[in-house]
């Protein structure tokens, strides 16, 4: 099938938007092309169960004007919702029952002339994906790291006598930390200081990690890692792999997507997932949810030859066991933020969500070579 040209895609795009019976059915189609461009690229999705719901599946909540899902938890288990846009307090819920709130992520609002979508040599479609699509998959990814990690160190205090406690290089080989629910990388617990220097992945650290939930009557059902960490294992000699996994590995890297009988999720979002930072999940029916009341809606609106686009979804996320989530950790510094010095935590927690994404391409800021200069 022969491809059609970028330009063509975009004239096409241009002239159903030029009337407000073809901007309503663009942004139909241009929703459910995000929607599938989301369920690729947000790490959570590929985590947790992703359970779509209509309004009649869903309660008006008693303390704030949006809806709520109601959803039973496991027995003898913990739970606790998301609730976006802020840290989140290690506030657990128990009994039969938990309220898990709805709430609206917004993409940036993109502006472009008729001009310059005409002037584009790349598809429309790789625009949105490069804005909106990304916007709503890093906001899910963020929060829900934010929250994960929330759930590990309040497990990680309540094994330090509900006291919050530093984890890091002094601690550990002082054995006045308890490591429960986050663990300190076996070339971490021996670098000598405590510092930000994420150390190489090691296979012990590996076991030790799965061991943390499969010694809770549950299963590690899979791990999240950047793609940087795990360029670890290309460390390994043939003793960790094998003499076949080890020729494999020295020609082609380690494509595998399991690692000691456990999946990866693999990610380069290290502006999310800091380096360093390795987590593992129970299975989703024993880990969490995440509810879609409104898949991504696409908004289109047109002033003179200026075109607006916008994109939203509205979601929930729970975490129905907080026993079903560990940390492990490859440096050596503190990384508790209500313990301790604060000066390395920068280094390990998700950037500002205003600073979500690389910035690889400059050509904007005037970084580009060669340089040419008019005398």
């Amino acid at each position: 099938m022969t491809a059609v040209p970028a330009r063509l895609l975009n004239e096409s795009f241009l002239s159903k938007t030029a009337s407000n019976e073809g901007r309503e059915k663009t942004a139909e189609v241009t929703g459910d092309y995000i929607h599938d461009r989301l369920r690729e690229a947000a790490f959570v999705r590929k985590i947790l169960d992703v359970v779509p719901v209509t309004r009649t599946d869903c309660q008006v909540s008693e303390t704030h004007d949006t809806l709520v899902k109601i959803i039973e938890i496991e027995p003898r288990s913990r739970a606790m919702a998301l609730t976006f846009r802020g840290q989140p307090e290690a506030r657990y819920f128990y009994g039969e029952r938990i309220a898990v709130g709805f709430y609206s992520i917004f993409s940036e609002k993109l502006q472009k002339t008729e001009q310059e979508i005409m002037a584009y040599t790349m598809p429309i479609t790789r625009i949105l994906e490069d804005n909106s699509t990304k916007d709503l998959q890093d906001v899910e990814d963020r929060e829900f790291l934010i929250h994960v990690e929330g759930a590990c160190q309040a497990l990680q205090k309540e094994a330090n006598a509900a006291t919050d406690t530093e984890l890091n290089y002094t601690t550990v080989n002082a054995g006045t930390c308890v490591q429960y629910s986050i663990l300190k990388g076996e070339l971490a617990a021996a670098a000598g200081a405590n510092d930000a220097v994420v150390r190489p992945l090691q296979r012990p650290d590996i076991a030790r990690l799965k061991t943390v939930i499969d010694e809770r009557r549950l299963t590690t059902d899979c791990m999240l890692v950047t793609e940087a960490d795990l360029n670890g294992v290309l460390q390994w000699t043939v003793q960790d792999f094998g003499d076949k996994v080890q020729s494999e590995t020295t020609v082609d890297g380690y494509k595998h997507n399991s690692l000691l009988g456990v999946r990866l999720v693999r990610t380069i979002k290290t502006d999310i997932l800091r380096r360093g930072n390795i987590y593992s999940f129970a299975a989703p029916k024993f880990f969490g949810k995440m509810f879609v009341l409104n898949n991504p809606k696409f908004w289109i609106d047109k002033q003179a030859n200026m075109l607006s686009f916008q994109c939203w979804e509205d979601i929930a996320m729970v975490i129905g066991n907080v026993a079903s989530c560990a940390k492990l950790e490859l440096y050596s510094g503190n990384a508790n933020p209500s313990a301790g010095s604060q000066s390395l935590i920068a280094s390990f927690t998700p950037v500002a969500e205003s600073a979500l994404g690389a910035l690889n391409n400059r050509v904007s800021t005037g970084l580009k070579f060669p340089a040419l200069v008019v005398a």
